[in-house]
């Protein structure tokens, strides 16, 4: 899957909606003025052929507050992200510790996937009242992400099954269609208000018969107009949807190598149903992975037919469903397709490689995952599922292997209640027996539990992680990832969704680009200036960059990061591909990838939303 190029596409994506939003608050503007123009000339108050620029003015002003006001409010009520959705749709938190057979089995593919793909694990919810077949990502990014699944999903599906869902659901997270989702259902309310105003108004107007009939008049004819505009925003909203998920089915083979996975979990779907009862239904059916509405086909329909999906996935499936008694036997007859092997593994092979397995975790990543929580120490792993332990988890990563050193660190914790430093010297003792390239994993298992922490909790952990890494006034590659994990996974204030203007050439970032490799040439040169600049010349290769100067180490360092990284965020995707490519050019001219250097990498393309697989060597 061409990572960079499905970013892409759900930026141009983007930007088509608001072009297509725009036009049709326009034609909602006009015709309401028509109307307000006939109302007028009926009433003897306006003149006949003449734009009448005051009211017209009036409509633009008042259309233009009412669908941008109620397009705030929607932003604003699922300023959440993921969790606001699936709390909005009646769902629940899945309790880590669930003794749910069902929901733990939800739990461990949903945690073998985020760390297969190299993405913090995200919320997990359960829609206990929808007994339909069922599920959704939701969120602004990969750091307020939430999968949910209805109940009637976890009655029905087999782990293969389910494992295929996920995966369908992960290529939303990774190919940038949460946040264009979210922007659909701002755009749908926005204009649906459009109708409920005019329902206020014919209601008031209605109850004045001397001097209201020409209010509720106008009244319904902002009902009529209101509706016809949700009628070409739905579908907008479905055209967009029906794109997507074919390409997500797509993924979520090629992420499991298990076509009928997903095939028999779509074919359930069919022989039962994905309706859902909740009354967001409707404005939130684009983000299902099947229809939640019943009835809806063709142009209004925001899935694509059940039987092209199942045929996408496994070629010869009408053919058996012509002669079958139900999907989930055409399925079962239809042979799974010979699939071609996937990219290499990035650990111990070529930068190229490392670049194309973004946003394409692999069955052997996922199978990684898989033996990395069964092996975790029972300790480590019941701590990352508990918000208060969880945190002490973290303070362990950091401690320092000299005796004395960590000693220091355990006394920057003298000021907890004793507990808190106790726990996180007894995981010392396990993280430090942690293959290197399993300490990264580990922290991103635990971010469910360390967002549940309250506010100050959170900012607490924030201060006392940065204390503990720069104890020795010093802050390693494995050290700035963590504590950058953290900053974006795990804020110490209530934040907006971050809003995307256009995006930037690479060209326009040269200097950020020059800091960020010679972090990473220093970081891999051992010391010797000359093998740093030859790293970093090559990385420079990548990127067109001859004149960039190699940045001297003592300010090459993961401290001096933060604008730089900030700054690149906002490059175009195919732009962080070059730099991605880049950096693993620059940390591979030694002829290996270290794993500070890989910890670093990782963390950096997941801050620009470009998840690297977890490793599967050493």
């Amino acid at each position: 899957m061409d990572f960079f190029g499905h970013q892409e596409q759900a930026r141009k994506a983007s930007g088509r909606l608001v072009w297509l939003f725009v036009a049709a608050v326009v034609c909602i503007i006009l015709l309401i003025y028509a109307a307000a123009k006939a109302l007028l000339l009926v009433s003897k108050t306006g003149q006949p052929d003449v734009v009448d620029w005051p009211v017209l003015g009036v409509v633009a002003v008042g259309v233009s507050a009412v669908v941008s006001g109620a397009m705030l409010f929607k932003t604003a009520q699922l300023r959440g992200g993921g969790a606001a959705v699936a709390e909005m749709m009646g769902g629940r938190r899945v309790d880590p510790h669930t003794d749910d057979d069902q929901e733990r089995m939800l739990m461990n593919v949903v945690e073998e996937m985020a760390i297969a793909s190299g993405v913090p694990v995200p919320d997990v919810y359960v829609l206990d009242r929808e007994h339909g077949i069922n599920a959704f990502a939701a969120g602004w990014s990969t750091k307020d992400a939430a999968v949910a699944v209805t109940r009637g999903s976890l009655e029905s599906f087999s782990r293969d099954e389910l494992q295929g869902v996920i995966a369908h659901e992960f290529s939303h997270v990774f190919h940038g269609d949460m946040r264009l989702n979210i922007r659909l259902m701002g755009t749908l309310f926005g204009i649906m208000c459009i109708a409920v105003v005019g329902r206020v108004l014919a209601h008031t107007g209605g109850r004045n018969r001397r001097e209201g009939g020409q209010v509720a008049l106008f009244g319904i004819v902002l009902i009529v107009v209101g509706y016809v505009g949700v009628l070409f925003a739905r579908l907008i909203q479905s055209a967009v949807s029906r794109q997507r998920e074919f390409l997500a089915d797509a993924s979520a083979v090629q992420y499991t190598r298990n076509p009928k996975g997903i095939g028999m979990a779509l074919a359930k779907i069919g022989g039962l149903t994905g309706k859902l009862e909740s009354p967001h239904a409707e404005e939130a059916g684009h983000l299902m992975f099947a229809s939640a509405m019943a009835g809806a086909s063709g142009a209004m329909a925001t899935h694509p037919p059940i039987e092209q999906r199942v045929e996408r996935v496994l070629p010869g499936f009408l053919k058996n469903a012509a002669r079958s008694e139900s999907l989930t036997q055409a399925v079962e007859a239809t042979p799974a397709p010979q699939l071609a092997a996937g990219a290499a593994g990035f650990a111990g092979a070529t930068p190229a490689g490392l670049t194309r397995s973004v946003g394409d975790p692999q069955p052997r990543h996922v199978a990684a995952a898989r033996a990395l929580l069964a092996e975790l120490p029972l300790d480590l792993s019941v701590a990352a599922h508990e918000p208060q332990r969880a945190a002490a988890l973290v303070y362990a990563l950091l401690l320092d292997a000299d005796p004395a050193e960590r000693q220091r660190q355990l006394q920057l914790l003298d000021g907890t209640d004793g507990v808190l430093q106790h726990d996180a010297q007894a995981f010392y003792r396990d993280v430090a027996a942690l293959p290197r390239t399993m300490r990264l994993p580990l922290m991103e298992l635990a971010m469910p539990a360390l967002r549940r922490l309250s506010r100050e909790d959170r900012r607490a952990l924030r201060r006392r992680a940065r204390a503990l890494a720069l104890a020795d006034d010093h802050l390693s590659p494995f050290e700035f990832a963590l504590l950058k994990t953290l900053e974006r996974h795990v804020p110490d204030v209530e934040r907006s969704p971050r809003r995307r203007g256009r995006p930037e050439a690479m060209m326009d970032h040269t200097d950020d680009a020059a800091l960020v490799l010679s972090v990473i040439a220093h970081a891999g040169a051992g010391g010797d200036a000359d093998e740093a600049r030859a790293a970093f010349a090559r990385g420079c290769a990548v990127l067109s960059m001859p004149a960039a100067d190699l940045v001297e180490a003592d300010r090459a360092t993961p401290q001096e990061l933060d604008h730089a990284i900030d700054g690149l965020e906002r490059v175009s995707p195919f732009g962080k591909r070059n730099l991605i490519h880049a950096c693993a050019e620059v940390a591979a001219h030694d002829g290996h990838l270290d794993p500070d250097e890989v910890d670093l990498i990782r963390a950096l393309a997941e801050l620009w939303e470009c998840p690297v697989p977890i490793s599967t060597e050493e």
